[in-house]
């Protein structure tokens, strides 16, 4: 397989003159262990054939290609990560996006196909994908590897020609460009730390200062990972929030008897106690409600089931996996804004996606709206 390796500025520089207005094939090849923001170790790109690999330690500078990628049609597979990272680098996704993982979804081919799979049923060529667990940071880089990051942008625009056939002949062709609309549009969301605390679990056991409590060290714990880089874990753990909000400590030998680690003690130990004050100085009055889990509410076991089998139904009608129009997760979404809000709150909150684009023209306007 033949490709170029940009390890220089003027390269790079070459390369971004040679672009033109056919879109682009994109993979990165990423490390992320101990850190918020995950390491990019190599670019992968595809155009009119030509296969291209971007050095990111050599050329540390990408400013040039990020902006490059405007206004550009961008053939991804399972681009969730690849967008969060292309979102850090770039500062937004200015770009449209043709995920052939999402195609294969609407083609019913999986609901998330792997790339090598696509490759098999759509090419009939078996990919190798034995370095997919490589350390993409270190130098220098093998043979096997940069020739296995190459083989993850050249089947592609192939692929990505057979699939747009297909959904155009399922006329599925709008549905999958909104879908990779919404893709986007959902990762240049940006977090707001004050919600940080609702993906943490057992919130329900919590009082109403505990909520407090947790919700401030969630916000504390984000920003600090955030400012210094790390992976949340590595700041506190996520079970240990959930002990200090209940127990709320007031001593570093109280964080010692909740068996918190030995750096999260010398590091933030008084962070954490200062936190926990702030909280029990605050007016009870202003601590966030309790958090109620939806299983607990009477009709949900029942409403799930039948909201399953509308789902079902028109999965098997439109030939669509099940879980593309609606997970488990997008269920909830929608019950919770339905019995969690009051009208007001109804009015001026985020539709749930259920309720939006595609998924409310197959089968989401059959629910209360």
């Amino acid at each position: 397989m033949q490709f170029e390796m940009v390890t220089t500025q003027a390269q790079l520089d070459a390369f971004l003159a040679s672009l033109d207005e056919t879109p682009i094939c994109l993979d990165t090849e990423f490390v992320r262990t101990r850190t918020y923001v995950a390491r990019l170790g190599l670019l992968q790109l595809s155009q009119n054939g030509r296969i291209t690999l971007i050095d990111p330690i050599a050329v540390p500078d990408l400013t040039a290609f990020w902006q490059a990628l405007d206004n550009k049609q961008c053939i991804l597979h399972a681009s969730s990560e690849d967008l969060e990272i292309i979102r850090q680098h770039k500062g937004d996704l200015n770009f449209t996006l043709f995920d052939t993982q999402i195609a294969c979804a609407f083609l019913n081919l999986g609901a998330s196909l792997g790339y090598a799979k696509m490759v098999e049923i759509l090419e009939g060529i078996v990919v190798d994908k034995g370095e997919s667990r490589t350390d993409w940071c270190k130098r220098p880089l093998s043979e096997k590897q940069v020739n296995y990051a190459a083989a993850d942008v050249l089947h592609l625009t192939p692929c990505l020609a057979k699939l747009k056939e297909q959904l155009i002949e399922k006329k599925m062709y709008r549905f999958f460009q909104e879908e990779c609309q919404t893709t986007l549009d959902l990762k240049m969301k940006k977090q707001d730390p004050e919600k940080a605390y609702k993906s943490l679990n057992n919130l329900f056991k919590l009082d109403r200062q505990g909520i407090a409590t947790i919700q401030k060290l969630a916000k504390w714990r984000l920003q600090t990972a955030q400012s210094r880089d790390l992976a949340l874990n590595f700041v506190v753990k996520a079970d240990h929030l959930w002990l200090l909000a209940h127990y709320r400590p007031s001593s570093i030998e109280d964080l010692r008897r909740l068996n918190l680690g030995p750096n999260e003690i010398r590091i933030h130990g008084k962070a954490i106690l200062a936190i926990i004050d702030s909280v029990n100085d605050q007016d009870p009055k202003t601590y966030p409600p309790l958090v109620s889990r939806l299983v607990d509410f009477p009709a949900y076991k029942k409403t799930l089931k039948s909201m399953r089998d509308v789902i079902q139904k028109s999965a098997d009608q439109h030939a669509l996996p099940v879980e593309l129009i609606a997970s488990k997760r997008v269920i909830n979404e929608y019950l919770s804004w339905l019995w969690k809000l009051n009208d007001e709150q109804r009015q001026h909150a985020e539709k749930p996606k259920l309720l939006t684009g595609w998924r409310f023209e197959l089968v989401g306007h059959q629910f209360k709206h």
